[in-house]
């Protein structure tokens, strides 16, 4: 009971940042114009250790051949959106499996709030896209990592599940992944790393 206190003691804190982020006006400007263009490749090697994934993960949607940075960063929030919204709905397939008899009130609670989480993290990433549809970079950056904030809180509330804490490793290590490959790209609208 008390980590599910805790877990909620994140949510709101994660939610009043949200909150104040998008109340804080209209994003500023971006150093670079949204229409600078990064290849595939160019924009990949700032997604630091996911290079690979990111070049499979943006190369597979064609209109990157000749999107710009944005529209790089809107397929690769896009692809971490698909991602997660799967998880959630094999989240809710596992919690009503009737086969699954021997689930602990650990391990319900575990699926429960992760999939609380996952539905989070899929209308996170939703608003981020529409966030760089606006020219919103700055509130799509933080939308993203918000989003990435609970898959993560989802793997560290199941470490505890006996026998099951790896029921969602490899699920939640991807959305991760896919997240961080969005926020780094998102991040390059706005110029290059120094």
């Amino acid at each position: 009971m008390a980590s599910r206190a805790s877990f909620a003691g994140v949510r709101a804190v994660l939610s009043v940042f949200l909150v104040a982020a998008a109340s804080a006006g209209p994003a500023p400007a971006p150093t670079a114009a949204p229409s600078s263009k990064y290849s595939v490749e160019e924009a990949c090697k700032q997604a630091a250790g996911h290079h690979d994934l990111c070049v499979a993960t943006l190369s597979a949607d064609p209109s990157t051949k000749t999107a710009n940075t944005a529209g790089l960063a809107r397929v690769a929030i896009q692809a971490a959106q698909r991602n997660a919204s799967e998880t959630a709905t094999y989240l809710s397939s596992i919690y009503d499996d009737d086969s699954l008899e021997s689930k602990t009130a650990q391990l319900q609670q575990c699926l429960e709030d992760c999939g609380e989480r996952y539905e989070s993290a899929v209308e996170q990433l939703s608003d981020a896209t529409s966030a760089v549809d606006s020219g919103a970079f700055s509130e799509s950056e933080a939308l993203v990592a918000a989003s990435q904030a609970e898959v993560k809180l989802c793997q560290r509330g199941c470490q505890a599940v006996p026998d099951q804490r790896n029921i969602l490793t490899a699920r939640n290590r991807e959305v991760d992944q896919l997240c961080s490959i969005a926020l780094a790209i998102t991040k390059l609208i706005r110029g290059p790393p120094s």
